[in-house]
């Protein structure tokens, strides 16, 4: 019995081990690789958008009295930009706006009242200095160029002596300079939101008033505190994504020999 037992033993560990050595040139499943990450969000690149405000006038009309023009107006309109990112915290850049503002009321001041002013254009161009404090949130200032129409009073009338006068030129784009600040956040990485604020002077302006009493000669002042907020799409193309390093082939099992 025991010459039996030896060769059925036998047999049994060498049939395990053609088992097992063709087992092992087997095709063995490979796990698929991970998807590659996002790209990172980048302000980089150009934009367009859209902006609506208030603008608190801090003007003046002087005529003998020195008036100011404090009311409020509304103020809306385009923007074009372009950002680019330093590094991943320093962002500059440039930003062109064009807009309409509402009318400004005026107070009265001694015997003096002016009527509103007039509406017009208002826009301005400016370069930007930005810092991100966490990919998608920029705090920024910037400066730069002002354009658009003077604060004008169609006309004014004074109580003592009794004068009612009426404009008799045109409003006139004149220039100036803006300087604030705002935040801007990306809500995805096509579309931001933003807010800010803009102070902006025009030059002065010397009017003419046709009156019951000849021709008068005001100067006024074309100036106020800008409140927006605005919508951007951005056209920046994010940044590539590192590339994946590619796994190692599986090792074969080692052949065991007799």
């Amino acid at each position: 019995m025991k010459p039996f037992f030896k060769t059925a033993t036998s047999a049994l560990v060498m049939t395990l081990a053609v088992t097992g050595t063709r087992a092992a040139d087997l095709p063995t499943a490979k796990a698929a690789p991970p998807p590659p990450p996002p790209p990172p969000f980048s302000w980089q690149g150009g934009y367009v958008g859209g902006f609506a405000g208030g603008l608190l006038g801090n003007g003046f009309f002087s005529l003998g009295n020195y008036t100011p023009l404090r009311g409020s107006a509304f103020v809306g309109g385009l923007t074009l930009g372009y950002n680019y990112q330093l590094n991943e915290r320093v962002i500059v850049g440039a930003e062109a706006d064009i807009g309409y503002r509402g009318f400004v009321s005026a107070a009265r001041v001694g015997n003096t009242l002016p009527s509103s002013t007039n509406q017009g254009v208002l826009g301005t161009f400016r370069g930007r200095l930005g810092y991100s404090f966490t990919p998608r949130w920029l705090v920024f200032a910037s400066a730069g160029l002002a354009y658009g129409t003077n604060f004008t009073s169609s006309s004014f009338t004074t109580l003592v002596p009794e004068t009612y006068g009426v404009i008799n030129n045109g409003p006139t784009v004149r220039a100036g300079w803006t300087a604030g600040a705002g935040f801007e956040y990306a809500w995805t990485d096509r579309i931001s939101v933003k807010g800010e604020y803009l102070y902006t002077w025009l030059a002065d302006t010397g009017v003419s008033y046709t009156t019951n009493r000849g021709v008068y000669l005001a100067n006024v002042g074309s100036a106020g505190h800008v409140v927006r907020g605005g919508v951007n799409y951005h056209f920046s193309t994010p940044a590539a994504a590192p590339a994946l390093v590619s796994p190692l082939p599986p090792v074969a099992a080692p052949v065991v020999t007799k």
